[in-house]
């Protein structure tokens, strides 16, 4: 939805003030009471009209139709170590396809590589795994699904289950405790339910490219069950919902056997739409005027639930840093808790809130001689040496 003009809201607000039912008096004095009345309930309303839109401004443009430009400077970043950081980003990633970098809803730093362009359509890979989870607290928050405590079993009773399923909880699966196995035939979600799981379910780590469509199937469900008379399907739901409300325009979304779309990966799009997503999560799940999920929901997705390594462990499918990063701004030290998105072999949406920063690449899979799981380590270092060191320390926007 294309943010409404300001004034215009502003006289909505001011003629729903003067429409209200105050009545008529036959006295002179009482008149004027009442004109008095309806006056301070205009500007009343007026200036919560003002309130609202001012706040609405503090947390940033939207980037609906498109992302807004800036400066480096104007956002409190230095040019020349941006610059640097477009430089070096191809040397020390030779198969990297985008490096985006934005600054309180402002894109500063944009570069592509490889014969990319910003209209250049690629696999996300696993960062699908965290539109899947988002979309998941979109139904929360519609209420189609009570929390991330319910059960599988339950949310699927079609199918066959395991015993030592029967409490897998969707929790279990957006912080990969399912305890199934990722095994290639458990893309049929009928295989990977009635198989024995190789783990308890909530108990153990263990990273699965299939345990996410369960989410996409449980939503799928939803869909055809009628939660929503225009959506009969979670591609539908998804666009509805989701992606329409940012701006976002998928090429696609790969399906499963069973027909429906996979919730580990499958979905292309451009870097600036990957970024769509990151801003979202930056504004704790509000767009625009909407709260497009529970207000707690991206406090919750991205905390540390369960180890990984030294540097990083898991929140509901995106990967959190274990320790801050200490950032000297115009402000003073900053500790940074940053989380991000992350797929096969570079594909990044590196979140990190107390600087109001996004930072996205995206990158050729096909490259065998990049490790998936140091990759994202060194993309944070990255960030750490050429994107923090590009914040201003002196001065800021204002002084003189």
């Amino acid at each position: 939805m294309i943010q409404e003009n300001r004034t215009g809201k502003i006289l909505k607000k001011r003629n729903g003030c003067q429409n209200r039912p105050l009545g008529a008096s036959d006295h002179a004095r009482s008149s004027g009471l009442y004109i008095g009345l309806c006056f301070l309930l205009i500007l009343i309303c007026f200036d919560k009209g003002v309130a609202q839109e001012q706040k609405q401004e503090a947390l940033g443009p939207w980037p609906t139709v498109a992302w807004s430009e800036a400066s480096p400077e104007a956002v409190e970043m230095d040019s020349t170590a941006l610059k640097i950081a477009e430089k070096v980003y191809p040397h020390l990633f030779p198969s990297g396809y985008s490096l985006l970098v934005i600054r309180n809803g402002q894109l500063v730093s944009e570069s592509y590589f490889n014969g990319q362009t910003v209209d250049t359509n690629n696999h996300i890979f696993s960062v699908t795994k965290t539109f899947v989870a988002t979309l998941l607290g979109v139904a929360i928050k519609q209420e189609w699904i009570k929390s991330v405590d319910e059960r599988v079993a339950d949310l699927l009773p079609e199918y066959q289950i395991h015993p030592k399923l029967a409490d897998l909880t969707l929790k279990n699966v957006l912080t990969h405790r399912s305890g199934v196995e990722s095994r290639k035939e458990f893309m049929n979600i009928g295989l990977l339910l009635k198989a024995e799981p190789k783990l308890t379910p909530g108990t153990t780590f263990e990273y699965s490219n299939y345990a996410p469509s369960l989410l996409t199937a449980i939503l799928d469900r939803k869909a055809k069950q009628g939660v929503d008379g225009n959506v009969s399907d979670v591609s539908t739901m998804a666009e509805k919902y989701l992606f329409e409300q940012l701006g976002i325009d998928i090429s696609e979304w790969r399906k499963g056997p069973d027909g429906i779309p996979e919730g580990g990966n499958g979905l292309h799009m451009t870097a600036r739409d990957m970024a769509r997503l990151g801003y979202l999560l930056l504004r704790d799940g509000r767009w625009e005027d909407k709260q497009l999920m529970p207000e707690d929901w991206v406090k919750e997705a991205s905390k540390y639930h369960v180890e990984f390594d030294r540097q990083k462990g898991y929140g509901y499918l995106n990967w959190v840093r274990r320790r801050p990063d200490k950032v000297n701004t115009a402000r003073g030290e900053q500790e940074v808790h940053g989380y991000f998105a992350y797929g096969h072999r570079g594909q990044y949406i590196g979140v990190y809130p107390e600087l109001d920063l996004l930072v996205v690449t995206t990158a050729d899979a096909t490259d065998a001689t990049r490790d998936t799981f140091f990759v994202p380590d060194l993309l944070h270092d990255f960030v750490r040496r050429f994107i923090f060191s590009a914040i201003q320390t002196h001065g800021s926007i204002g002084e003189e």
